[in-house]
């Protein structure tokens, strides 16, 4: 096998060319999944694959409410009633209308391209593993949302015919610490209302960039008059609504069809310049990244948060490696962007860990499309050999990971070797704490 030291180049180039190019739709973490590489390194001879510890979010969704739906209808129709509509802007009204019609009543929903992103994942785990899944059971966990109990069920239909029992576990809202601790952390929501966090927030609504695009795309929507009326907030306010709008259409985009429309996504896609909605997309990762990712402190309380999600993950796995008789074949955790996000970060992954000294250069370390896509997971693939002892492989949306832990035969880790490693991060952690 080889050594990590030779892959961390290669593991680097490969996520700027996955992540990066011309044309692209710009769509943060409402960008929908695309599995990772096919090209899976072997295990070292004698091991083979006898247990998943899984965490995963939701499936593409609608609207979690009515916001920006409503606020995009309500500037259009306020238009057109004075004929202040563009022949573009009489295209995005048309448009606008045909999301709210696919949205009708499914607000907090996961769409048909989620349940298809979720059952694609399972059934790739089971293809993939299928060694592991020999009718011990399914451990299933998902949060009191709707949206991650839709999920689980698309999920599962990759387990047609599995023969074990399937335990379903949801903590109430209250009481969520393992898949929804960012909403019950007080420190956590301390941290999200601090001073610091607002401000480099608002340096990037009053950048200028976010004002001209705010006005270009006024001028392609509305008549010059009307364009004249509007605020610079109201402009602003109306660009972000439709640039939210138009990221979530990519995820509805077979609704549409049913509901007669077509090319929603892509229509709404004509308002915007490439270099506006690479600027729009850039906002949105940046309050991403400071919320929920390494921000300016790898060890801060947005990653810190997850450690109560790496602990369940170290215990039950080395539990079940302890007690094999009384294993699960898989524990499966369905939850949102928010516990993902903190979690590969305090796993230290490459790509999902670098923290920054000034959020202006965030994208030089980290990517919403690439850590918290639509339905993004991560997987601790475990191995054993013939019980003697265990490896780990661990993937982020199914692609293998570098880890930063020595290792002789990357992309595996001895379990024992992580088990110490993360715990002793968490030793760590709980002084800071």
């Amino acid at each position: 096998m080889v050594c990590v030291r030779k892959f961390k180049l290669f593991m680097i180039l490969a996520m700027a060319m996955s992540t990066r190019g011309e044309g692209q739709p710009n769509l943060g973490t409402k960008t929908p999944y695309t599995a990772g590489s096919a090209i899976h390194h072997p295990a070292p001879a004698g091991y083979e694959p006898v247990f998943v510890n899984y965490v995963g979010r939701h499936g593409a969704r609608f609207l979690t409410k009515a916001g920006a739906d409503v606020k995009v209808m309500e500037v259009l129709q306020a238009a057109e009633k004075k004929h202040s509509l563009h022949p573009l802007g009489q295209k995005v009204l048309s448009m606008a209308l045909a999301l709210r019609e696919a949205g009708k009543g499914n607000y907090e929903n996961i769409t048909l391209l989620g349940k298809k992103e979720q059952e694609g994942i399972g059934g790739r785990l089971r293809s993939e593993y299928g060694q592991v899944f020999t009718g011990r059971g399914l451990e299933v966990m998902t949060t009191w949302k709707v949206r991650t109990q839709q999920s689980a069920d698309a999920f599962l239909r990759a387990f047609a015919g599995y023969p074990g029992p399937r335990q379903f576990i949801r903590a109430p809202e209250a009481s969520d610490t393992l898949l929804r601790f960012y909403d019950l952390s007080v420190e956590y929501q301390r941290y999200k209302k601090d001073a610091a966090l607002a401000r480099a927030l608002d340096s990037l609504d009053k950048d200028a960039r976010t004002a001209a695009v705010a006005a270009r795309v006024c001028t392609r929507v509305f008549v010059a008059a009307y364009v004249a009326g509007l605020t610079e907030v109201e402009k602003i306010t109306f660009a972000q609504s439709l640039y939210e709008l138009y990221a979530i259409s990519f995820s509805m985009e077979e609704e549409v069809r049913q509901a007669g429309g077509s090319g929603v996504s892509g229509g709404l896609g004509e308002v915007f310049e490439q270099k506006d909605l690479e600027w729009l997309d850039f906002i949105n990762g940046a309050a991403d990244f400071l919320e929920k990712g390494p921000a300016l402190d790898s060890i801060g309380i947005q990653v810190r948060v997850a450690a109560p999600l790496l602990v369940d993950f170290i215990n039950s796995t080395d539990h079940i490696l302890s007690d094999g008789a009384q294993r699960p074949d898989a524990i499966l955790r369905f939850t949102h962007a928010e516990a993902i996000a903190p979690f590969a970060a305090l796993l230290g992954i490459e790509g999902a860990r670098e923290p920054v000294s000034t959020v202006y250069r965030y994208r030089e370390r980290w990517r919403a499309d690439s850590v918290i896509p639509l339905s993004a997971n991560v997987q601790w693939i475990v191995y054993g050999r013939t019980g003697k002892d265990y490896l780990v492989k661990v993937l982020l949306n199914e692609k293998e990971v570098v880890l930063p832990l020595a290792t002789s035969c990357w992309p595996y880790y001895r379990w024992e070797d992580l088990k110490k490693y993360y715990r002793g991060k968490l030793g760590g952690l709980d002084k800071k704490g």
